[in-house]
Parts: structure tokens; sequence; C-alpha cells
């Protein structure tokens, strides 16, 4: 009996590459959408940090964002609509708020962009997450985030699932005694 014909180990493995392919720039475009994200809430914790959490819009994940006192102050005075001098500016100019983006929670600071778009394009304007979110709420623009900041950083009901707030506490790391 013969073996299989060139042609047909050809197609097969062209197949099984394609398949492959296909696979792999799923799992890529999965990681590239970024995620929507709305207010849910402002909260102290007992120490006087404030948190701000933001709730996947078509989702169950949440992701809280340290700010400080301030920008509590400043993200209050967005969700209550008291400023809108800055996205107005920003109108009467010809552009808008396209979008605040969230890009790394990290333990000294966050990062994020304010998209606004104009005439000529969009720009990308690196700023502090207090500000972006801010100016975002005040001009009605989604929050987003990249899917593996809210995998790292984010929150989901399955990791709160049979814990208490006294279990979570104990097994997080003890903060750091300074000058010591």
């Amino acid at each position: 009996m013969a073996g299989p014909r060139g042609s047909f180990v050809a197609v097969v493995l062209g197949a099984c590459a394609l398949a492959a392919l296909l696979a792999f720039s799923m799992r890529l475009a999965r990681y590239r959408v970024p995620v929507e994200l709305k207010v849910s809430e402002l909260m102290r914790m007992r120490s006087g940090q404030p948190v701000l959490v933001l709730a996947e819009k078509n989702g169950l994940r949440k992701l809280p964002v340290p700010i400080s006192r301030a920008d509590a102050a400043l993200i209050e005075g967005a969700m209550a609509g008291r400023h809108r001098l800055v996205p107005a500016s920003v109108e009467a100019l010809g552009g808008r708020v396209v979008r605040a983006c969230i890009d790394e929670i990290g333990e000294r600071e966050v990062r994020a962009r304010l998209v606004l778009a104009g005439a000529l394009g969009e720009v990308q304007l690196d700023s502090r997450a207090a500000e972006a979110l801010a100016l975002a709420l005040e001009a009605g623009a989604p929050i987003v985030v990249d899917e593996p900041v809210l995998e790292q950083d984010g929150i989901s009901p399955d990791d709160l699932l049979g814990k208490s707030a006294r279990s979570l506490r104990s097994a997080a790391a003890p903060a750091p005694v300074l000058g010591i």
C-alpha cells in the first residue's frame, strides 16, 4: 500500500498551521480589546485612604484604584457635575475627550492616559490617573483598561467566594515599617 500523497500532506499541514495561527491571533485579540469600566463607588478605607472602585461595564469584575485625598475631592466634584471647565475648553478649541485609559496600577502610582480627538486626529496624554478619570467623567467619556491590567489588579466575585473581611485582612502582607 502506498503512503499519502505529497499534496494531501501539504494540505493537512497547511490546515494545521492555519488553525494554530487563528487560535494565536484570537488569544492576542482578547488581550488587545480594552474593557470599559464605570464608576461603582468612591470609598474610604479605615486608614482614610480613598479608593475609587471601577466596575466592569458588562461583567462582574471590579478594579480598585487608590487615589489621594485631593484626587478624591476632584473625582467627587466630577461625579457631581461641578467641574466642566476643561472639557468645555477642549470642545471650544474643536476637540473632545475621547476616553481615559488606565495603563498600570503600581504600588506607588497609577499610570493613565487621556485621549483627546480633534481635527488632526487623536492625541494621547500621559497623566495622573485621577486627572484622566475626572476629565473623562466630566466629559461623559468612557474609562477603559486593558484586559491584562484588569486580570492582574481586578477583583472578581470568585476571588471573594468563601472569604470574610477578617480572612482577607490576615492574608494581606503586613505594612512595611519605615525608618527601621
